[in-house]
């Protein structure tokens, strides 16, 4: 494996632990939510909760078209889109994740390249062919 690929693994590992601990962090002020769905519902359906908002855990969030926008309380994003009722990312939401926090970064390829390969170790789920991936358990 060469450096290019490394990095890039390393780069889609840092995304999903930034996902997972962001997510977590934003549905820990919500006990009646598990999931991402549930919070969309939330704003969408049943009107109990605003568009966008600061939980009291400090996570922001947004809810976009077929997804949700995350931001901690040091500025990081995450993004996720529904996909087939799954919370999912594909090598876009990584880049643009990367970019916030570097000028050196994998190029969108090398991503999804790694996403495939993490997805191949079971470090990620792939939800969609070659483009679409998941945090494993959910």
């Amino acid at each position: 494996m060469d450096e290019n690929a490394e990095l890039a693994i390393e780069a889609v590992r840092r995304y999903a632990a930034a996902l997972e601990r962001i997510r977590s962090h934003l549905l820990d002020a919500y006990p009646a939510l598990d999931c991402v769905s549930d919070l969309m519902v939330a704003v969408r359906h049943t009107r109990t909760l605003p568009r966008e908002g600061k939980s009291s855990t400090g996570i922001e969030y947004s809810v976009h078209g077929a997804g949700c926008r995350m931001t901690d309380q040091q500025g990081r994003a995450v993004d996720v889109d529904l996909v087939d009722g799954i919370e999912a990312f594909d090598a876009w939401r990584i880049k643009w994740f990367l970019d916030e926090q570097s000028d050196a970064c994998p190029t969108v390829e090398e991503l999804r390249v790694a996403c495939s390969y993490l997805s191949s170790l079971n470090e990620l789920r792939e939800v969609r062919a070659g483009h679409w991936y998941a945090l494993p358990g959910r």
